[in-house]
């Protein structure tokens, strides 16, 4: 069955998109090889080590943990990408598009409210960023006489997406605001709740609250209930799954790019939506997705040039998982160097983690963390075989990116410096687990602050922005700002909580649950209530930072406070191996393997692959699918039967709302509705 042929969705609801945005290919772009005579079975790896050269007291020290195999591989080779298509788009939107969306935003004929919330529509949809000298502009005029704008403003919807545009850019307006929604027993009033629109903007804006801002934790607790006590019957269908989408996963703590995704869905759906401003979205989301997967191909084919999967099996290869930990950071289509920076680094520092905690004995850890403080190509004689082909790699990947940005005029010395402390605390780790210690708590986040590796996340995204001033940049950053610090006390924690029972069954004893149990004589329940409080205060803190700094550009500061959003990332999508799991099902088809098109127009092996990768995430089985060759068309058409009944009997269950965005779920069950 040709693609063109293919309408994604149910043939009785009409054409809503106007412009067709589909991005032809003439080729899947889900991994081939996840399919085997139409079954799901489980497939033995056999685990191999690399030769080490110690003695046998030595190697009974050896910790040997085990990693899936990747699960992407080298698909994204395959993955054609045609120069044409980015210029095409990029023709579009800067020359036709963008010139329509400016003129709307700087119309004389619109209020200030009115360009608020236009502000807050292109926030949404991931298109504020073409226009950020417009905006900074409007909002600085805007804060001036935000008096006047809101003394009169009773509406709870306006007043929220004013508080959040407002701090979004840096200006600090007060929470006080909401006083004016409270009644005479100082709490907010119940007659709001029948006002959905202005609880979910409100649910939205008190995550953007600081240090003893009381009022926006109560504004949280209240809007959640409220929405949380809404039915479907009582809004319509589309907002009510934005709804669903929302309470999932609080918007600021989830990636930039899935947020517009999931709100292009929503606003497409949406009675009076502006057809310009959607279409520039979509367009806008396109092209993001082609530079994605062109830099896909790029790390994938720069990865298996290095080899080191097959010459360390017991690392974690994980290309596309790492990759959108710096999509994360930032996901416009200017920082296409960036990302590639970031995640390279990502990569080759993970395989030091891994050695450090999965394989390394303690003498060969000692050893390797002295030839990273001395950084040089020779200080390697001390090394194991496998341990000189780690520092080899590590050392090249950063000289080839100090002659990368050397051309552009900037330097990675304090790239180096991280990389040095990286290797003093993963040793200090590694010595606590060989020797079964349980530090107290504070000196377990002393250096566990570290280890959470933010601190060189945002040195590693500084790197790239270029049109940031690099001395007060990197001054600041070697100040330790208070923003990083509460951003790896959230990532430290989070992640800690997530990976507890993992890593104590791995005998990796000093984790920050247990440690806090120890000292305190508390429950495990106990101290997870306590580290999630101190998870919420350290987004409060990064939160007033970003809006009350200005030692560097605000530009910095949001990629700083971005970072955030790859604590969801690596603990809820990917847990401690980095593997693919459920979540992460959802969420990678929709910003890397789905263009936005009219109809949903997808060859019939993508929904072939869609349908038994959703199946697969089901039944638990996604770490052990066998390779294959890819079936035919002709070969297609029974199975695709047989998964119908599988997605038509789990759909309507809590899989739905647990694993899949509610987008998500409705278009691979109109799928079925047309097999």
């Amino acid at each position: 069955m040709e693609a063109s042929r293919m309408f994604f969705g149910l043939k009785t609801v009409p054409n809503v998109h106007n412009v067709p945005l589909c991005l032809k290919t003439n080729l899947s772009l889900f991994p081939s090889r996840f399919l085997q005579n139409n079954t799901l079975s489980y497939k033995k790896h056999d685990l191999f080590c690399v030769k080490a050269e110690s003695s046998g007291d030595l190697e009974s020290t050896r910790p040997l943990t085990y990693f899936s195999p990747s699960f992407w591989g080298d698909h994204f080779l395959s993955v054609p990408v045609d120069d044409s298509d980015f210029a095409a788009l990029e023709q579009e939107i800067e020359s036709v598009m963008k010139p329509k969306v400016r003129e709307m935003l700087m119309s004389p004929h619109i209020s200030d409210k009115e360009r608020i919330r236009l502000i807050h529509l292109l926030i949404s949809l991931g298109t504020a960023h073409y226009f950020e000298s417009e905006i900074e502009v409007i909002l600085y005029h805007a804060f001036e006489k935000l008096d006047s704008l809101i003394s009169r403003e009773d509406d709870l919807e306006t007043i929220a997406i004013m508080f959040e545009v407002c701090r979004l850019y840096g200006h600090k307006m007060s929470c006080d605001v909401f006083d004016r929604f409270k009644g005479n027993d100082g709490k907010l009033k119940q007659s709001l709740g029948k006002d959905v629109r202005g609880m979910l903007q409100l649910y939205e804006a008190a995550h953007l609250g600081t240090p003893s801002e009381d009022i926006m934790d109560e504004a949280v607790t209240f809007a959640r209930y409220h929405l949380e006590s809404l039915t479907e019957q009582e809004t319509s269908d589309n907002l009510f799954k934005h709804i669903q989408n929302a309470l999932y996963r609080a918007r600021y703590h989830s990636i930039e790019i899935l947020v517009a995704r999931q709100y292009i869905s929503y606003y497409d759906q949406e009675e009076g939506h502006d057809e310009t401003v959607l279409k520039f979205a979509k367009l806008n989301f396109n092209f993001c997705r082609l530079h994605y997967i062109k830099e896909l191909k790029d790390l994938t084919k720069w990865w298996k040039g290095l080899n080191l999967a097959s010459k360390l099996p017991y690392i974690r290869s994980r290309t596309v998982e790492l990759f959108l930990g710096s999509l994360a950071i930032f996901f416009e289509p200017k920082y296409s160097l960036g990302r590639m920076i970031t995640t390279k680094l990502t990569m080759i520092l993970t395989v030091v983690d891994d050695t450090y905690d999965a394989y390394a004995t303690l003498p060969e850890a000692t050893s390797f963390t002295d030839s990273l403080q001395r950084w040089d190509r020779g200080a390697t004689e001390n090394l194991p075989s496998y341990m000189k082909i780690i520092f080899q790699n590590v050392f090249q990947t950063v000289e080839e990116i100090e002659q990368e940005m050397e051309v552009r005029g900037r330097s990675c010395r304090v790239l180096i410096d991280q990389i040095k402390s990286l290797g003093r605390v993963y040793l200090a780790l590694a010595t606590w687990a060989r020797t079964c210690q349980v530090p107290s708590f504070e000196d377990y986040m002393e250096l566990g602050l570290e280890t959470a590796a933010m601190d060189d996340y945002a040195c590693y995204s500084f790197i790239a922005m270029e049109e940031c001033d690099e001395k007060p940049l990197y001054e600041w950053f070697e100040s330790k700002p208070k923003i990083i610090q509460a951003l790896s006390t959230v990532f430290r924690l989070v992640n800690d909580i997530a990976t507890f029972e993992q890593e104590m069954s791995r005998g990796e004893i000093a984790n920050g649950v247990n440690c806090y149990m120890k000292q305190y004589g508390v429950s495990k329940e106990a101290a997870f209530e306590e580290l999630k409080k101190m998870i919420r205060e350290s987004y409060k803190v990064m939160m007033d930072e970003f809006m009350t700094s200005k030692a560097v550009p605000r530009q910095d500061l949001r990629c700083g406070y971005a970072t955030c959003s790859t604590n969801s990332l690596f603990t809820d999508f990917f847990g401690l191996d980095l593997v693919f799991s459920p979540s992460q099902f959802s969420a990678l088809p929709s910003v890397l393997l789905l263009p936005l098109s009219s109809p949903w127009l997808v060859p019939l092996r993508s929904i072939y692959l869609l349908l038994h990768l959703w199946r697969s995430a089901i039944s638990g089985l996604v770490r052990s699918l066998p390779i294959a060759s890819f079936p035919s068309d002709r070969e297609l058409i029974g199975p695709l039967a047989f998964y119908q009944g599988e997605i038509h009997r789990y759909a309507s269950g809590r899989v739905r709302s647990l694993w899949l965005d509610s987008q998500e779920a409705s278009k691979l069950l109109l799928v079925c509705a047309v097999l």
